[in-house]
């Protein structure tokens, strides 16, 4: 299984850069873990959308979706030819405008997951768990080929987290905030938290990621190094190859 980050900023894009976007291929699968502003050019660059067997929201935020927007123009164009609509997962908010426009275009299919499920997409089992966040949220479990990646999406701590990452071969974590910066009741993680995360729950791997443009990347890399080594700091164009068992 092959992870490429497309997009790791949030909440918003850096100069030249993208929100959240990770396109995970195996064998002849390929799945696109959401679709932040930014992504879809470099989504395009990579694979014809229309080749995706599934996009897996981890929540409606417009940094997660809002590229799914003019995607759907694409894939509306390509059912008209007579092609497939794009398969979507993502979790039930109805206050969301980009849900209310994928609902009402025939370029796409909208499943509806929730906390507990799991899901089989081109032989990759995917499972859900919830995130603590201002609107419904889901992390994502993906296992395929005996490898497993982890996404926290956007989250702050939760009971679920360690449990739901155990011995994860890659972490990709949302480490937004510096320990001085982060406080129990903000919508995501720090960086420090995430190596902490990392460590209890034995992760082979740990990216951060949903890097805010106006705080310095190098401290949050610092601050998870104390705690996890190894940790790396997510940029666009990185690929990570999870070995199959």
């Amino acid at each position: 299984m092959r992870l490429t980050v497309l997009g790791n900023n949030g909440p918003f894009p850096a100069p030249g850069g993208a929100c959240s976007g990770y396109l995970l291929t195996w064998g002849q699968g390929a799945v696109q873990l959401d679709l932040g502003c930014g992504t879809l050019p470099r989504l395009t660059g990579l694979l014809p959308p229309e080749k995706l067997d599934a996009l897996v929201l981890s929540h409606w935020h417009g940094d997660h979706c809002s590229d799914l927007l003019p995607l759907l123009y694409r894939m509306e164009a390509q059912v008209a030819q007579g092609g497939e609509p794009l398969n979507v997962y993502a979790p039930v908010d109805a206050q969301s405008p980009v849900r209310q426009a994928v609902m009402a275009s025939r370029g796409a299919v909208l499943h509806d997951v929730a906390p507990g499920d799991e899901v089989t997409i081109a032989g990759a089992t995917f499972a859900f768990a919830a995130a603590r966040h201002p609107v419904p949220a889901v992390m994502v479990r993906v296992a395929q080929g005996g490898s497993m990646l982890c996404y926290t999406g956007d989250t702050n701590t939760c009971d679920a987290l360690p449990d739901f990452v155990r011995d994860a071969d890659l972490l990709l974590a949302d480490g937004l905030f510096t320990r001085d910066s982060w406080g129990e009741n903000k919508p995501h993680l720090s960086a420090a938290l995430c190596a902490e995360t990392a460590v209890r729950a034995g992760v082979k791997q740990l990216m951060i990621t949903h890097l805010h443009p106006a705080i310095a990347p190098a401290a949050l890399l610092e601050e998870a190094r104390a705690v996890f080594p190894g940790a790396v700091l997510s940029h666009v164009g990185d690929t990570v190859v999870l070995a199959e068992r």
